[in-house]
């Protein structure tokens, strides 16, 4: 009887040391990632270039042992613990970084009310609602009509000159008026600007960082190593908000330094995933001008007075040719011009901290149609509009249409990236870290009051001796 209730008694200790021994090894997370970006991983190189469970293994077979010891720990019933095999495991880079997906929303639950979900929604509906407008596109084919023109007004002087007819003159072709400040050309030299970089028109490029990276030693550009965890994780249209806040919450960003190692504008790399912060910044300063435009072109033609001054803008400079066509072509690239423009100071102010209206009315305008040429100065910015949208929110709008899989594949990058520019972590790679695992321990014992089993051991060979086999799947 009483080799039997120890016979059982050893089987219910057998898991006991089981979950102890494996939920002590998935205490040691890598600190670092759980620190700065709030991910629970277990690094299976423990800091080394080392591959594989193998480490994983043999930590957590000293932990059961310890559990298990008869002088050190509790072991009443006298288990040997033999042996740790990690059967299955699925790391962070697994199905395109699904584990970091499903992470990341449960660290944004953890410190998140309801609201915050409407909250992220009513973000990405206000940046991604406004009509994208090809405002360049406009002005080309405006400034190109008038070109024209202006071309064929010359030809008609020059040929009223040189022939021999008295009822032909020159004067008899007025010249186009001319504007002090033509916008079509301020339109040219900020183009020009920008596409000598585009940074240079928007902030103080000397200010910005510098850090770069390896593009093609990212875990999204590599050969990846793969774990044999079969696992499914579904995201809802709520997972997409809390991952979303999550990453606006744990990536510093353009004015959001989070002193995190590594690039340091880590949502502009999510959002393109170029090799250096300053081509990370430009690709998103490019996505807000567009965005800035297109709601300054519907301001401009939905705003009386704005109106009146574009239409006397373009009567000016086409009115010569007394062609509506032409006139209404120079019109819309008038506006489009002067939305640019105003673009330009919105994003300069967005930069610095400031908020800007989605669509702004007449009072929160800055720019001068007529005076366009003094956006130029890199000190010039728009008006706070003190309530709106701001940096953070347009950078919430454009994670939005993004994939989870993408952003997940380069936070993987950030992530790898931080910890290979410490000393302690330079070789950590972020494939070869579990977040879940299935682990198998196997022990022995001997008979202690009367052999029950006359049979050879599945460990050792032993006549009488029992053998347990216990299993722990477990998951951050």
């Amino acid at each position: 009887m009483s080799e039997c209730i120890r016979f059982y008694e050893m089987q219910s200790f057998a898991q006991e040391y089981t979950d102890i021994a494996v939920e002590s090894t998935f205490s040691e997370y890598n600190a670092y990632l759980w620190t700065n970006y709030k991910i629970l991983a277990v690094d299976l190189g423990y800091g080394s270039s080392l591959k594989g469970p193998e480490n994983m293994e043999e930590k957590t077979l000293d932990y059961c042992k310890y559990n298990a010891d008869v002088s050190d720990g509790f072991n009443y019933a006298r288990l040997f613990a033999e042996s740790c095999t990690v059967n299955k495991y699925a790391f962070l880079t697994d199905k395109n970084g699904e584990g970091v997906i499903g992470l990341g929303v449960q660290a944004a639950k953890d410190g998140m009310a309801g609201q915050v979900v409407d909250g992220i929604q009513n973000h990405i509906d206000t940046v991604n609602g406004i009509e994208k407008i090809p405002v360049e596109e406009k002005v080309k084919s405006g400034k190109s009509s008038l070109d024209n023109a202006k071309a064929e007004l010359a030809e008609k002087r020059r040929a009223a000159a040189e022939d021999d007819n008295p009822d032909t003159n020159p004067d008899d072709y007025p010249e186009p008026e001319e504007v002090e400040d033509n916008p079509l050309e301020a339109f040219d030299i900020l183009k020009e600007s920008f596409s000598k970089g585009v940074l240079a028109t928007v902030t103080n490029a000397e200010k910005l960082s510098d850090v770069s990276v390896s593009l093609e030693k990212m875990p999204s550009h590599r050969q990846l190593s793969k774990g044999n965890l079969d696992f499914e994780e579904g995201v809802s249209l709520v997972d997409k908000a809390l991952f979303l806040d999550y990453l606006i919450t744990n990536y510093s960003y353009f004015g959001h330094d989070l002193e995190h190692d590594g690039l340091n504008y880590e949502v502009e790399y999510l959002l393109s995933g170029k090799e250096t912060d300053p081509q990370c910044l430009a690709s998103v300063v490019e996505q807000l001008l567009l965005v800035r435009e297109g709601a300054n072109f519907i301001t401009i033609q939905t705003t009386r007075e704005l109106n009146t001054q574009a239409l006397s803008m373009a009567e000016a400079l086409a009115g010569f040719t007394g062609n509506p066509v032409i006139i209404e072509a120079v019109y819309n690239a008038v506006i489009g011009a002067w939305a640019y423009a105003e673009a330009t100071l919105d994003v300069r102010l967005l930069l610095n901290g400031g908020k800007i209206a989605p669509i702004k009315n007449l009072t929160q305008w800055t720019t001068d149609l007529w005076h366009l040429s003094n956006v130029c100065n890199i000190n010039f910015k728009a008006r706070d509009c003190g309530e709106g949208t701001g940096y953070k929110e347009y950078l919430i709008g454009f994670l939005a249409l993004r994939t989870n899989e993408k952003l997940a594949t380069r936070a993987l990058d950030i992530m790898e990236n931080a910890l290979n520019s410490t000393d302690d972590y330079k070789d950590v790679k972020v494939d070869n870290m579990v977040w879940a695992a299935d682990i198998e321990m196997t022990y022995s014992a001997k008979e202690m009051f009367l052999s029950l089993f006359e049979r050879e051991s599945e460990s050792k060979g032993e006549i009488g001796q029992y053998y347990f086999a216990r299993n722990k799947f477990i998951s951050y």
